[in-house]
């Protein structure tokens, strides 16, 4: 059965989706905003790099995470 999803601060997962995603959003606002243009991809590229570094945190998290249950 799949795991349930805690949507509250104390799951450490989505402390860190905001806690990377929101600054990453901003300055992808700032930046589509204070681009002239010419440059669109940059806003991808700041969203794109936000979303690698959360899922590769995670990624380890996960990892880290199963090991020490294993353990017990």
């Amino acid at each position: 059965m799949a795991e349930q999803v805690e949507m509250s601060f104390k799951n450490k997962e989505l402390k860190m989706w905001f806690m990377i995603m929101v600054p990453v959003i901003i300055i992808g606002t700032i930046a589509l905003f204070i681009n002239d243009g010419t440059t669109s991809w940059l806003q991808f590229i700041i969203l794109f790099t936000g979303l690698v570094s959360y899922y590769t945190w995670r990624f380890q998290y996960r990892k880290k995470k199963k090991k020490t249950d294993a353990k017990k």
